[in-house]
């Protein structure tokens, strides 16, 4: 970031931070489209444009399958698994966080933070993206999608609430898709909208956040701040 966000900043607006992966932390559209691509050869199935994949970044993997690229109910299972193993070795250098995430978190550390990955993305896998891109020494806990069981965004954000045992006024959810903010709006805390993700300005005002953030500077300056006037 090109501020000393610690120095300058030393309140915390929220004491636990929750983020979402994709789009929010690391930027992750090309390495899920290699797979997701690489899934469609593998099925036979037509290709598809960025344009057209640009949905698959937010849901779980099941809901993109068959929403976004239309395979067969009787397939999705297949498909899911699928990608699942080509996601270990197929797309990976293709993905990077966003420029300024590692000094923020490592920023909201320093400050005191509780910081934690709420995330669609099965767990295993989030891990290893954490590690892989250098976020796991700042991360606290994470929630992802449970292989074979529920990625569903609200009930896991509910998980992370029951077992951080915290204020639900001290928690803020951070997150790029409509995804985050209505379970954010669900479990009954506030939420910030990230507008340099895969979400439209559009999708993100539908959901009415609690605040909204540009850029990952804005973000930062919004969580260290101690006040919810940076915009």
């Amino acid at each position: 970031m090109p501020y000393d966000i610690v120095k300058e900043f030393a309140l915390l607006l929220y004491q636990t931070v929750l983020f979402d992966l994709d789009g929010t932390l690391i930027e992750s559209a090309p390495g899920i489209f290699a797979c997701a691509r690489a899934v469609m050869q593998e099925m036979g199935l037509p290709p598809m444009t960025d344009a057209q994949l640009r949905p698959m970044v937010g849901p779980p993997l099941a809901v993109c399958f068959s929403d976004v690229i239309g395979v067969p109910k009787d397939r999705v299972q297949e498909a899911v698994d699928r990608y699942h193993l080509l996601a270990k070795t197929v797309g990976l250098d293709a993905i990077h966080p966003y420029p300024g995430i590692p000094a923020l978190l490592a920023g909201l550390k320093a400050a005191g933070a509780c910081v934690c990955v709420v995330t669609s993305k099965v767990t295993p896998t989030a891990q290893a993206h954490l590690e892989r891109y250098g976020l796991a020494p700042f991360i606290d806990r994470l929630w992802g999608g449970i292989p074979g069981g529920s990625a569903e965004k609200t009930f896991l954000l509910q998980t992370a609430l029951d077992a951080l045992h915290a204020e639900k006024t001290s928690i803020v959810m951070v997150g790029d898709r409509h995804y985050d903010l209505r379970a954010a709006q669900a479990v009954g805390i506030p939420s910030i909208g990230v507008l340099y993700g895969y979400g439209s300005a559009e999708e993100i005002a539908s959901c009415a956040p609690t605040h909204t953030a540009a850029t990952v500077e804005t973000l930062g300056r919004l969580l260290l701040s101690g006040s919810a006037t940076l915009q």
